[in-house]
């Protein structure tokens, strides 16, 4: 069978090592695009605003943020993103903040969204990247109420499909007393600053998002998110869209680059890494020969995640302190060994790639790939970091240790003003010098007492937070037939 222009297009760059040189291409044209058409970013960067934004980089152009209708603020970190040659329409957003929970909700409301793709943990590498924004437990005595801006919210139920879950939360008007089902897809396999496990499992993350009219054009745009916004969020995107495209058009009238630079358009840096973008790729390619075969929903694959048992242990020890901060908008962390594409076995039997490349046999299977792509070559180009980014998905902002800091620099500021005023003669130069050495020493002692306390304050915060997870796992429908069957089994045996 010959190879489709995509394929070939992925072999082409792969066979030359131009993986890197073609994701620093998109960036600059995307970049130079804003700069020609003046993509303003006034609104998300005003004295009023910047405190809901979880990222000081990742901010929403004016031209295609959503704009609330109630509230306090009409300001919410989310665009608009579209591509109508493909007829579709997502609204791409950070993870909440405590207190833009609220906003989240009134815009999944005001914008008729039937379903929610979150694409990240709450907590990912003892760094907290998503507020939860839903109650802990099933049940309405545990709704959440959010008076600020008129809306509950109920937790109905759970369905766990192994690398992601289905929540089924009530979203009632309490002026109206209207009420909407809303459908949360949670991808929780897919690691910070990485890839999903391989492109099938992420295809059937995608083909149940399809079957559920959550991407139809009679509903409002499904809201899309991870911790930033742009990196996960953006490989959803481009692949939903690429694969839309080539069954409308054909493949040979599609180009994943250009349909990049037109999502680009109206979210910046979707996207972030050489891995994303090279995994959006093989996704593309696998969904052509598998997303519309029946036999694709029996496939299974077994779940892997290595993050999962590091996520564990995040009681152990309180969080690091915070990096250096660096401008995080297009990534450049070092890049990690990436999955190959699932091919058949030498008896024809289909087998996937955990994060290592060790193939491994699987229950169900869908039919043997035509022939494996060419994996990824490891070559330098990759492995070299960018010291002045890195992914957003991986780095929290810490505000709080800038602010102390300014507030530190102005009293000291202010001291040294105050004795200019009092016009300290050359006599007293030495007792004031001695005076400012032990007034340094107390600030320096007062500055790492407050980092001490936001560090037990942010640790402390991540076992809470741990803790709600544990107790929204446990309450879900399946934990507890699956505790029934295990009784049930325990008294037989007894018998």
């Amino acid at each position: 069978m010959t190879s489709t222009s995509i394929e070939a297009e992925y072999g082409e760059i792969n066979d030359n090592n131009r993986w890197h040189g073609v994701f620093q291409s998109i960036k600059d044209k995307c970049e130079l695009e804003a700069k020609q058409k003046q993509f303003t970013l006034d609104e998300s960067k005003s004295v009023s605003n910047r405190k809901y934004n979880r990222y000081r980089d990742v901010n929403p152009y004016d031209h295609s943020r959503i704009v609330l209708h109630r509230g306090d603020t009409d300001y919410i970190n989310a665009n608009l993103v579209k591509m109508e040659r493909a007829n579709r329409k997502y609204i791409l957003t950070q993870g909440p903040l405590q207190q833009t929970v609220s906003h989240f909700w009134l815009m999944v409301w005001e914008q008729d969204s039937k379903a929610i793709l979150m694409l990240n943990k709450l907590l990912e590498n003892k760094q907290v990247k998503c507020h939860l924004y839903w109650p802990e437990k099933i049940g309405e005595e545990h709704r959440m109420n959010l008076t600020d801006v008129g809306l509950t919210v109920e937790y109905l139920q759970m369905e766990d499909f192994g690398n992601f879950s289905i929540r089924t939360l009530r979203l009632t008007d309490t002026e109206s007393t209207k009420s909407r089902e809303i459908l949360q897809f949670h991808y929780t396999t897919w690691p910070d600053f990485g890839i999903p496990s391989s492109p099938v499992a992420f295809l059937q993350f995608l083909k149940k998002v399809r079957k559920s009219g959550a991407l139809d054009d009679d509903v409002g745009p499904p809201v899309v998110h991870c911790s930033a916004g742009i990196g996960r969020s953006g490989t959803f995107c481009l692949v939903d869209c690429c694969l839309v495209l080539i069954e409308r058009e054909g493949e040979n009238k599609v180009s994943v680059q250009d349909v990049l630079l037109e999502l680009r358009r109206f979210r910046m840096g979707l996207i972030q890494t050489v891995d994303q973008l090279l995994f959006s790729y093989q996704a593309i390619i696998e969904g052509i020969k598998r997303l519309n075969n029946p036999d694709f929903d029996d496939y299974y694959e077994k779940v892997t995640n290595a993050q999962s048992e590091e996520d564990e242990n995040v009681d152990q020890a309180p969080p690091p302190l915070p990096p250096p901060r660096v401008d995080s908008l297009h990534g450049g962390q070092p890049a990690k060994p990436l999955p190959s594409i699932p091919t058949g076995d030498a008896e024809g039997n289909p087998v996937a790639v955990n994060g290592n490349d060790e193939p491994r046999g699987e229950e169900n299977g869908v039919g043997s790939v035509d022939r494996p792509l060419p994996p990824l070559p490891r070559d330098n180009s990759l492995e070299k970091v960018d010291e002045s980014q890195s992914d957003h998905d991986s780095l929290e902002d810490e505000e709080e240790d800038d602010l102390a800091e300014d507030e530190a620099e102005e009293e000291g500021s202010e001291e040294m003003n105050e004795a200019e005023k009092n016009g300290l003669d050359n006599s007293n130069d030495s007792i004031k010098s001695d005076e400012n050495i032990d007034n340094s020493q107390e600030e320096a002692q007062l500055r790492r007492r407050k980092r001490q306390e936001r560090q037990d304050a942010m640790a402390e915060k991540v076992r809470e937070i741990k803790r709600k997870q544990k107790m929204s796992e446990e309450s879900s429908p399946k934990k507890r037939r699956t505790h029934c069957r295990s009784q049930s089994k325990s008294e037989r045996g007894k018998l």
